[in-house]
């Protein structure tokens, strides 16, 4: 189901570029982020994945200038960036979360970036949370060593051996991220908030649909790379984060991120994927022997974390390099 305003009711300046936000019940959130769309004079699309809350119904009823395309299932953040992106008719895409309040100066500071300097393909802002904390969300490309510190540190490494595997790269991007002043080439930045070329965007063919959910930012970077074309952090301007508010325990989340992190392996590290893969399965299978023991950070239950766990361990086991590498682009 579409509903879509009549172009000639839209605010003049919503023509200069066009906010694409997916929603998955996000009635806590959506009103500011779109409020703050809407000031800062963005066309503005929302995607809603089978909210079970009333995130529609409120979209329709107070931005009446937004565009709402509802989907009867959930087709993944990447599929319904793409929707919207078959519709857009301006030079530049901004991606927001549905959590994340992009304030006026910010979104013009992104667009200025994009327009004042053509090797640019995509820019984003400093992230900060509700509490005013930075978040690191400028990062260097994944690779075995990121990837066993970040995601099996706190379970599988001793403090010491992780900050040796975290990498100086890592490090200099978490710098960025917290004391950075000036624009910074970076390989990464994150999805919940980032401005994009569209004919750029296109010419990949839209965000890898195969990444049902994570992974699809980095995707998008890495390929930018490779065309040529550059990714900008702004830590001078910033957006306003909740971090996930509206998504619950993480831990349900977990066989998401696992999934697309193999298929990212699978794509573009393919010597240490085997180690990937086990490495994912080890950490599923302690995450398992743990899941009845009380976890003072998780607010699920021991079998909605044993139940996560299990699905992880069996992505791992039934993971394979081809069935990872999935889908084709889509073409516009």
């Amino acid at each position: 189901m579409t509903t879509e305003p009549d172009r000639r009711d839209r605010p003049q300046a919503a023509l200069d570029a066009t906010a694409i936000v997916v929603t998955y019940n996000s009635q806590a959130h959506i009103a500011a982020c779109l409020s703050a769309l809407e000031r800062a004079g963005l066309a503005v699309h929302v995607v809603d994945n089978a909210s079970t809350d009333h995130t529609p119904r409120l979209v329709a009823t107070t931005f009446p200038h937004v565009r709402v395309v509802t989907n009867p299932v959930n087709v993944g953040f990447a599929a319904a960036v793409n929707q919207a992106l078959h519709r857009v008719d301006t030079d530049i895409v901004v991606l927001v979360n549905p959590d994340c309040v992009l304030p006026p100066p910010t979104a013009q500071a992104l667009l200025h970036t994009l327009r004042a300097d053509a090797a640019v393909g995509v820019v984003g802002p400093r992230l900060v949370g509700v509490d005013g904390r930075v978040a690191i969300s400028a990062h260097p490309f994944e690779s075995l060593t990121s990837l066993l510190a970040s995601r099996f540190g706190g379970a599988l490494i001793p403090v010491r051996l992780r900050r040796l595997l975290s990498g100086r790269q890592r490090r200099r991007a978490y710098d960025a991220c917290r004391h950075g002043e000036g624009p910074l080439a970076v390989d990464w930045i994150s999805g919940a908030c980032l401005a994009v070329r569209t004919a750029l965007l296109r010419q990949l063919g839209g965000l890898d649909e195969g990444y049902f959910m994570y992974y699809e930012d980095e995707e998008l970077c890495l390929q930018t790379w490779r065309t040529g074309a550059r990714v900008l952090y702004l830590p001078s301007v910033t957006a306003i984060h909740a971090g996930g508010a509206s998504s619950g325990d993480p831990v349900l989340l977990w066989p998401h991120l696992y999934r697309s992190m193999l298929r990212f392996f699978a794509r573009h590290h393919a010597r240490t994927y085997p180690i990937a893969r086990a490495a994912v399965l080890l950490r599923a299978l302690l995450g398992m022997a743990l899941a009845p023991a009380h976890l003072p950070r998780s607010c699920a239950p021991p079998g909605a974390r044993l139940r996560a766990w299990t699905r992880v361990a069996r992505i791992a086991l039934t993971a394979s390099r081809t069935s990872s590498r999935g889908n084709p682009p889509c073409t516009f």
